[in-house]
């Protein structure tokens, strides 16, 4: 089956983009910071609302990736359909090749 590199290509620079991003803040979260503020609670405030920013942001990359699995998804199902039509196609004029071939 095909794959729809289209798609693929279409989705990559949004790929990659995503991520730089999410490795960036990998990389700039220090674990050693967070446990050593977990002792001061005057921040407590602050650390809440990043951690809400991150879930919305996290919610926001599931369902972009849910819609690209969605339409791949589409795009496969569309390629299976047109499969099914060409084969069939290809036995019906095996068969009639094999007719013309064989009459007398």
């Amino acid at each position: 089956m095909p794959v729809p590199w289209k798609q693929i290509i279409d989705w990559a620079p949004q790929i990659i983009t995503l991520s730089r991003e999410l490795l960036g803040r990998a990389r700039a979260a220090k674990p050693s910071d967070s446990l050593a503020r977990a002792a001061d609670h005057s921040d407590l405030a602050a650390r809440v609302t990043a951690l809400e920013e991150n879930e919305r942001r996290q919610a926001e990359l599931v369902d972009r990736m849910a819609n690209q699995v969605a339409q791949l998804s589409r795009a496969v199902t569309v390629l299976h359909r047109r499969q099914r039509w060409l084969i069939g196609g290809v036995v019906l004029l095996a068969g009639v090749l094999l007719w013309k071939l064989l009459r007398p």
